[in-house]
């Protein structure tokens, strides 16, 4: 005798899950805290490990009401091979992976090279993978962004750049 499978119930599956599992990363955390005089109330962990708990609690009452609803065979469903492969394929997945190797270069950059370039070759690079705009606003937009940006930090906040 099958149960009547709801809509969503997948997704609530895994959000408990992932929510559950945040719950008891976050616990973990707050206990590896410092504590002072012994005592876990004098704790600047403790407001973490209360939060931790809560998840943990409406991480697994979520998944109660998710099972008796169908979620597990609904999530099992969508994190199958068919599906994930299908995922993996997808242009906007191939497309956001690259938006994000652009990142990572970024960031690595400016560790290197200064500020101002790294934003400009930033900007320019996304842009026109984007292809966001005309060339020539391309160029202009990037550079006057990341003048501006560095400008601001710089010489207004006084904040000093890499």
């Amino acid at each position: 005798m099958s149960r009547k499978v709801y809509k969503g119930s997948g997704a609530d599956f895994i959000t408990a899950v992932c929510l559950a599992l945040f719950g008891a990363a976050f616990s973990i955390a707050a206990l590896r805290m410092r504590v002072f005089n012994n005592s876990l109330l004098v704790s600047p962990g403790l407001f973490p490990l209360i939060l931790g708990a809560v998840f943990i609690l409406l991480g697994l009452l979520l998944l109660r009401s998710a099972a008796k609803r169908g979620g597990w065979e609904q999530a099992s469903h969508v994190l199958g091979r068919e599906n994930l492969h299908a995922f993996a394929m997808s242009p906007r997945v191939r497309k956001a992976i690259v938006l994000l190797l652009f990142i990572v270069a970024y960031v690595t950059a400016v560790g290197h090279i200064p500020f101002l370039w790294a934003t400009a070759g930033y900007l320019l690079v996304t842009f026109i993978y984007l292809k966001a705009m005309k060339p020539h606003w391309i160029l202009l937009l990037s550079f006057l962004a990341a003048y501006v940006i560095t400008f601001a930090f710089r010489d207004l906040f006084r904040i000093p750049m890499p």
